[in-house]
């Protein structure tokens, strides 16, 4: 409720709470402007713009829950402890909005929205597509399109000449008779990984490069454990 009441003040205002991260299992100080509430992933999140809790100035989600602070201290603009990049962005008037968030929701699938934007190309049995994939919605830009078209779309879209190369291969070496699917992702959003991995074995990821290998890796750490 106090971070919701901040949107009824005109001027705003910076936060200051203690944050779990769970990956680490402690806790850091956190100091950001806050930007709109979200509920993803049957959490409620904070998308704020500050000091994330990594050490690193910009976007960051964090979730309700993990905030541990009874109390957030609300600091005033002025404040020594807001952190300077934040403060001139106030001062020029060009504090982060939520419509820029919802701009780069809709450019890519991923509610981490400050993340990398990578292509991702999806391949499946033509069977299982039919079923768990043709008319489900993912995002605005997940969408089937024809082997055919498959190079074209690389050559457009890749740029590192290694990479353009590699997925070039791989497209050569599949079935025209499989079904594709391409779109735009956040690499590095576990919702969007949480899905392909869902998708296994009938789904293969072609790209984004990056991904491809983590599952593959991911394969083979699984076979492991039944030698």
């Amino acid at each position: 409720q106090q971070i919701e009441d901040l949107w009824h003040q005109s001027l705003g205002g910076v936060i200051k709470f203690k944050y779990w991260i769970a990956s680490s299992e402690k806790q850091v100080e956190i100091i950001v402007y806050p930007v709109c509430l979200h509920y993803a992933r049957r959490a409620k999140y904070l998308t704020a713009f500050g000091t994330d809790p990594f050490g690193n100035f910009g976007w960051h989600n964090y979730r309700l829950d993990r905030i541990v602070s009874e109390q957030l201290t609300i600091l005033k603009w002025g404040n020594s402890q807001i952190p300077k990049k934040l403060f001139k962005l106030w001062k020029e008037g060009k504090l982060p909005t939520v419509e820029y968030v919802e701009q780069e929701l809709e450019k890519a699938w991923g509610f981490n929205f400050y993340l990398p934007r990578d292509l991702l190309i999806m391949r499946f049995e033509s069977k299982f597509a039919r079923w768990y994939v043709d008319d489900t919605v993912r995002h605005p830009t997940f969408k089937p399109i024809k082997y055919q078209n498959l190079s074209k779309l690389v050559q457009k879209e890749i740029k590192n000449p290694q990479e353009k190369q590699q997925l070039l291969n791989i497209i050569q070496a599949r079935s025209p008779q499989d079904a594709y699917y391409y779109g735009w992702i956040r690499n590095g959003d576990i919702n969007v990984l949480m899905r392909l991995r869902d998708w296994r074995p009938k789904g293969e990821v072609i790209a984004p490069i990056s991904i491809r290998e983590k599952l593959i890796l991911e394969a083979e750490q699984e076979l492991a454990n039944y030698d």
